[in-house]
């Protein structure tokens, strides 16, 4: 198999700088897009803001990821007496109590509505059997973000496509520069070279999704962690098998064309995935909702906190769950039972993450793209 000839060093410089100044644009643009100027005087908040669900609230803590947000919209449903939760180890059991109604937010609404086709009333999942409830998260996932990114939260998809195309720009000329590729290379090779990259970057895109689930595991085990110890299970060695399949291909590309050129994608991979996530930020309305979310949290925190951890502990689901659990979930104020809840959630959720498409590239918003560094409204 021929190997492709490396291309100019010189090249390689201009690349490294070029993929530098894109990342100090990302993070220009991801401080300015956070950024507010400090208040001083916080009011506490004894209700949740007006028109934000648990699953809207979490959606919007998270920066956009959903996992916490589809749990607190479950544990909402429950407390709300819609559904009957009952957990034993990773085997849950959701009952149906109540048809959905107009009262219902319409992502929670979504959930029974799949969850609970006509004439089933109840569904049990683990860790090998989950099919209907990450259908319905797909469903759920595409309600929420539909009403965050009304109002609350923009993606900014047009900012980071720009960014990605300047990527490919800095990238074209090495891939042209190197002596064989599109040249003498034959088609094979050439096919080869293009199948490592896409196992090598998928790969790669997934463990960088899957590896924040796996830490924040790792980090109630530390010596002077006060949360509840998370258990490990068998889901928790795909960001190895992820990561160690990402290697491989890099290695195998480097072989092929060149180290530095699997060095360069890697970096550039790996910059453009985790400036996506950047991207999802708070619009004016959505800043002022996390602030609110933030003084209802404290509220929680000193009136409910050590009550509901001491009432739900971890292993036995509650018989009854209060009107603000599932704001308890979603803000990680309840460390008992619902932490283990939203786990278990999160566990099932990330592992078929890992082999669904890494980025689904929404149609850019309709909102205009600003950068509002100053928001003095109160």
């Amino acid at each position: 198999m021929q190997v492709a000839a490396d291309a100019p060093a010189q090249l390689y410089a201009i690349a490294w700088y070029g993929l530098l100044a894109i990342a100090v644009f990302y993070a220009a643009v991801g401080i300015a897009l956070r950024w507010r100027p400090k208040r001083s005087i916080r009011v506490t908040r004894y209700e949740p803001p007006e028109g934000i669900s648990p699953a809207v609230a979490a959606f919007l803590v998270e920066s956009g990821r959903c996992e916490r947000s589809f749990a607190a919209a479950l544990v909402s449903l429950a407390a709300k007496e819609y559904l009957r939760i009952s957990q034993k180890g990773d085997t849950v059991t959701l009952e149906k109590v109540h048809d959905p109604d107009v009262q219902l937010p319409p992502e929670e609404t979504a959930i029974l509505s799949f969850l609970f086709p006509a004439g089933v009333d109840s569904y049990t999942f683990n860790a090998t059997d989950s099919f209907r409830l990450l259908a319905s998260y797909r469903d759920f996932r595409a309600a929420v973000h539909t009403i965050v990114t009304s109002g609350w939260m923009s993606t900014h998809v047009v900012i980071w496509l720009v960014g990605l195309c300047y990527s490919l720009i800095v990238l074209e000329p090495i891939v042209f520069a190197m002596h064989g590729i599109g040249h003498d290379m034959p088609w094979g090779s050439f096919i080869f070279a293009g199948l490592l990259i896409l196992v090598g970057c998928t790969s790669f895109i997934a463990a960088l999704r899957v590896w924040p689930g796996l830490l924040r595991k790792l980090s109630t085990i530390l010596p002077g962690n006060r949360t509840p110890r998370l258990p490990l299970n068998m889901n928790d060695a795909i960001p190895f098998f992820l990561t160690g399949t990402a290697a491989f291909g890099f290695i195998l590309l480097s072989v092929l064309t060149s180290t530095r050129l699997a060095l360069l994608l890697a970096g550039a991979l790996a910059m453009n995935v985790i400036s996506w996530h950047l991207m999802n930020a708070p619009t004016s309305a959505g800043r002022r909702a996390l602030a609110e979310l933030n003084a209802f949290r404290e509220f929680l925190s000193r009136t409910d906190s050590d009550r509901l951890n001491r009432q739900n502990q971890p292993g036995k689901t509650p018989r009854t769950l209060e009107i603000y659990s599932g704001y308890a979930v979603a803000l990680g104020v309840e460390r008992g039972w619902g932490e283990e809840f939203a786990t278990t959630i999160l566990d099932l959720i990330q592992a078929e993450e890992a082999y669904s498409p890494p980025i689904n590239i929404p149609q850019p918003d309709n909102s205009p793209i600003t950068l509002d560094l100053f928001d003095r409204k109160k």
